[in-house]
């Protein structure tokens, strides 16, 4: 019993890991600019399917991880993903019954609001200029959605993650 808590705990840590290794991999500027939210997402496809596991917490804590890797000001991330957390903690049944196309839908809204949170406290504590390409990102993560939850789905399955 103790191992299997290990293990799925393990999983899930271990699809953390990765996705935030895919938020600081190196890419042409050209494509850099599109990269998705690879925590984010993460985030939201476990806060969804484990919401009695994975929550609020865990996002803020992802958040501060995206923080330190990115090298942005501390806490920034880490306070957008908890509040983009919220709704897919507090609506997650919802979220379940959508379609992958609405699901995407309402990734790309949520990913365009913790840019728009990001954006905001750099804005106003840094004087950060808005260029025109920084909410491409929650494009690229509505179209990535799909694959990335039917991957993690099967990693749940697979590994029987409860």
């Amino acid at each position: 019993m103790i191992m299997r808590r290990i293990t799925q705990r393990s999983v899930i840590l271990i699809t953390i890991v990765l996705s935030l290794i895919l938020a600081v991999m190196p890419m042409s500027l050209a494509v850099a600019v599109w990269r998705p939210e690879w925590p984010l997402l993460v985030m939201i496809y476990w806060i969804i399917a484990l919401p009695y596991r994975v929550n609020i917490g865990y996002a803020a804590v992802v958040g501060l991880a995206v923080d330190i890797l990115l090298g942005s000001t501390l806490g920034f991330h880490a306070a957008a993903y908890a509040i983009v957390a919220y709704p897919a903690a507090n609506y997650y049944q919802r979220i379940r019954n959508f379609s992958l196309s609405q699901q995407a839908l309402l990734v790309a809204v949520l990913v365009f609001i913790a840019r728009a949170i990001v954006y905001l406290f750099e804005h106003y504590l840094n004087n950060a200029p808005l260029m025109f390409y920084y909410f491409w990102p929650a494009l690229s993560s509505a179209i990535f959605w799909p694959w990335v939850f039917l991957v993690l789905r099967k990693i749940r399955r697979r590994f029987q993650v409860r």
